[in-house]
This record gives structure tokens, sequence and C-alpha cells, in this order.
């Protein structure tokens, strides 16, 4: 794993849901709904298919994990799920994840610049 001493992602947060040698889901510092959480490698790279193809499983593998996690805490109508990529010449650029969960009632407006998938429920 190579990274950044001071990057929220290659660190080891002490917040973290999930910290694995490769994967790191922490909670959204401002969250847009209950749940919301950041899934980033732990490898330092601008954008998800920087990564090799084992580490993109190994994201997706979270993303699941995190869903089961929530749907057993949450009553939840699905999930969005959005890629950040950063800009490839800024060195502090780390791509993450975020995972929304859709409650019923909440009125979320998905931030622009991330490319926004519907996982469903």
């Amino acid at each position: 794993m190579s990274g950044l001493p001071d990057c929220l992602y290659c660190s080891a947060p002490e917040d973290a849901w999930v910290l694995t040698d490769d994967v790191v889901a922490v909670p959204h510092p401002t969250p847009l709904a209950s749940c919301h959480v950041v899934v980033a490698p732990r490898r330092h790279v601008p954008a998800f298919y920087d990564l090799d193809v084992a580490e993109q499983r190994r994201i997706w593998d979270t993303l699941s994990e995190l869903r089961r996690r929530i749907k057993a805490s949450l009553n939840v109508s699905g999930f969005d799920v959005g890629f950040a990529d950063g800009d490839p010449n800024d060195p502090g650029a780390h791509a993450h994840i975020h995972v929304i969960p859709r409650i019923e009632g909440d009125q979320v407006e998905l931030p622009g610049g991330v490319e926004w998938v519907d996982l469903g429920d």
C-alpha cells in the first residue's frame, strides 16, 4: 500500500466502519443522510479505474457488506452510490465512493461532480 501520511483514506482513522489493508470505510464528515459512508481504497489513487481488478473487487465487496449492515439497522428503500474521482494532477486527490441510504421521507440532493449509481435495495 502506498499513500500520503496526512490523507484520511490512506491512514487508519479511528472511526472507520471497515479497515483492511486495501479498503477503508468512514462516516462522511457532513452526512447527507443517516449512515452516509465513504469507501476508499487504502492505496492512494486519483480514480477508481486506477485500481487493479482485485482492488476494485474488494471495494465492491465492502459496498455489499455496508449495504447489509445499514439495512439491518435502518429501514431503507434503496442506496445511491457515488463514484468521486479526483483530479489526476492533484497529488492529494484520492478516489472514493459515497454510500447514501435512501430513507423514506428524507429529501437528499445528491451533489454534482460525482457519478451516481442506484444500487436499489
